[in-house]
């Protein structure tokens, strides 16, 4: 599965300029946990997430401290005092299985997809988790249609919890292609492939 096939496209984003108060009202309307920062080429320069906006756009209350509170820095008006940049960005044509890995080893919800520079979409954990979210019917389907497309009908296929098991007679090459057309059916965790020996 790759990160064009799951990622949301085209993706909000905003410029270091605007104001922080419309950046916190998209992220809470629109329920995104970050928003890429782009330029006028819209190129990705940075990103402004939950995480900058609760660790610097909230004054420390007093009526909850038994000392005072020293008084803070003006509170950040623009996005690009507070944004993180030179952020990790992903490309389309990234494996998802290392985008799991890195969202499970980092704090990362979400990743800018980018084309060189510029922003082309958003690939988030919850567009891993819909992706996955089929059932094996659906998957079924699907496959037998790619098969089909690709003029592999030969293979018998069947899928169980997402994985898929592909059997039938065939080179190593046509082995290496059942593999691809499988894989490449959204919502596909594994594919295992299995070559008889024709009677």
């Amino acid at each position: 599965m790759l990160v064009r096939e799951i990622m949301t496209a085209p993706a909000y984003s905003v410029h270091e300029g605007d104001d922080l108060d419309a950046a916190l009202g998209l992220l809470a309307e629109r329920r995104i946990t970050s928003v890429p920062v782009v330029n006028d080429a819209h190129e990705v320069i940075g990103v402004l997430s939950e995480v900058d906006l609760l660790r610097r756009a909230v004054e420390p209350d007093t009526r909850a401290h038994a000392t005072p509170v020293h008084d803070s820095p003006p509170l950040p008006k623009t996005i690009g005092e507070i944004m993180t940049r030179e952020p990790r960005t992903t490309t389309e044509g990234a494996d998802v299985a290392d985008l799991i890995d890195l969202f499970m080893t980092t704090s990362f919800k979400s990743l800018p997809v980018v084309r060189g520079d510029k922003l082309v979409g958003v690939v988030s954990r919850s567009d891993v988790v819909r992706a996955l979210w089929r059932t094996d019917e659906e998957l079924h389907d699907d496959l037998i249609a790619a098969f089909h497309d690709y003029g592999q009908d030969h293979w018998h296929i069947s899928v169980e919890h997402g994985v898929v098991e592909v059997v039938g007679a065939g080179s190593a090459m046509e082995r290496d292609v059942a593999n691809a057309i499988a894989r490449s059916v959204l919502g596909v965790r594994r594919v295992h492939v299995v070559v008889v020996e024709p009677d």
